[in-house]
């Protein structure tokens, strides 16, 4: 009995161009935390995953009950929880991660109906687009990450109040498993996309590079989210392999410059990240961009940050891939729609103001007032913002609002 769906009854051009929530991630990609943690993409609050790789091989997770009803979903229009996060984007913006499933993804799509039960199981697991983030072993501790994703701030938490707590965290224990199964997926890898904590400093994103270099899969994207820190770990040189590489995406994670940079990303050594930059920038085999997260601590200052980052070369204002602003919407309290509405508004001018014309950066901060405007919340957030900001001033002997003048004024709010 056949009990695959019908590929003539679905409409193929509405799923990719008009559908408000068909996806290309749930039948080719998973996403895993440090924690092992597993979700249908990143694109989410990381509150409420499906499953866990200490308890479900990758496989298992991507046929799992949770994911079949995620696809039947998407194939009949109905809306899914764990897709908040892009149907808030795209209120603001057409583009989001859904959206970027069927630019990059959609010569996939027969293939991968084609193997798709009425009960939404899929015939094979085939991981098109990677993104496991093995560990949360990282040398910064950025003010709006955690634990999880950085062992530097597991350990400021370990000193401080939580003194059993773990400091790295590692997606199956340390015990090689996860690994195995992405050394299996390398033949059908498109995109490899290697986060973290902190990839460069990551050990299996080296074992991952060289298996692919020894079975020829050279073809394969690259695409990093790196905080530009380093560009050498143990005995690898960064540019020794990625020179056996077609493409390298570069994504620089990068929300100031100098002492603002220094405390929004605590161990932040500015010159060193500039000059970094810098050489990634001259490649002629990288696509260099920032990505900047966009949150209440930048907003009233982000067009100085844009025309420092462009005075250095390293922002190019005609090109979309250049530069990107990831809509921080966790913690609540560090999002940009936590501002008071008066200094929203301000914020928003100044931006309106300063980039006027057919120009990618016009385009981008004007969507980052659009969805700063989109909720007014101060009031429920601002205890939680100065009991951490006050926190993490005590701990690491930084005076948050002496770098950061323009948001002083908050505290009389």
């Amino acid at each position: 009995m056949n009990d695959y769906i019908d590929i003539v009854d679905i409409d193929k051009d509405h799923l990719l161009n008009e559908s408000k929530v068909f996806c290309m991630f749930p039948w080719l990609h998973l996403n895993a935390t440090p924690k092992g943690d597993l979700y249908p993409c990143c694109s989410n609050d990381y509150s409420k995953p499906f499953a866990n790789t200490k308890t479900s091989t990758l496989e298992e997770a991507f046929n799992s009950d949770y994911m079949k009803q995620l696809r039947l979903n998407m194939l009949d229009g109905k809306k899914s929880e764990i897709c908040n996060f892009c149907y808030s984007h795209e209120k603001a913006s057409p583009h989001s991660f859904r959206t970027y499933s069927m630019d990059n993804f959609a010569k996939h799509f027969d293939d991968v109906m084609s193997m798709t039960h009425k009960d939404g199981h899929v015939d094979k697991f085939q991981m098109r687009y990677f993104d496991i983030r093995f560990s949360n072993i990282c040398n910064f501790k950025c003010r709006s990450c955690g634990t999880e994703f950085s062992s530097q701030w597991a350990l400021e938490d370990r000193k401080t109040y939580n003194p059993d707590g773990p400091i790295i965290i590692h997606v199956d224990d340390q015990k090689g498993t996860v690994l195995e199964e992405v050394l299996e997926q390398v033949d059908h890898i498109d995109l490899a996309y290697f986060a973290g904590g902190e990839p460069l400093i990551t050990p299996e994103h080296y074992v991952i590079l060289e298996e692919m270099i020894r079975k020829g899969r050279t073809d394969t994207i690259l695409r990093y989210n790196t905080n530009a820190s380093t560009i050498s770990y143990k005995q690898y040189d960064i540019f020794d392999l990625w020179k056996h590489f077609d493409r390298i995406e570069l994504s620089c994670s990068i929300d100031h410059y100098g002492e603002r940079a220094e405390v929004m990303r605590h161990g932040t050594d500015w010159a060193r990240v500039e000059e970094n930059l810098t050489k990634f920038r001259s490649l002629d085999y990288v696509v260099f961009q920032l990505n900047t997260v966009f949150s209440i601590m930048n907003y009233m200052t982000i067009t100085e940050f844009y025309e420092y980052m462009h005075s250095k070369g390293l922002v190019d204002y005609e090109h979309d891939w250049w530069h990107s602003l990831y809509l921080c919407d966790n913690p609540r309290y560090y999002s940009a729609k936590a501002l008071p509405k008066k200094m929203k508004e301000y914020a928003a001018e100044k931006i309106r103001t300063t980039y006027t014309g057919d120009k990618c950066i016009d385009r981008i901060t004007n969507q980052a007032a659009d969805f700063a405007a989109t909720e007014d919340n101060w009031e429920e957030c601002k205890e939680d913002f100065f009991a951490n900001t006050n926190r993490l001033d005590e701990i690491r002997g930084e005076d948050f609002f002496k770098v950061f003048p323009e948001l002083k004024r908050l505290q009389g709010i």
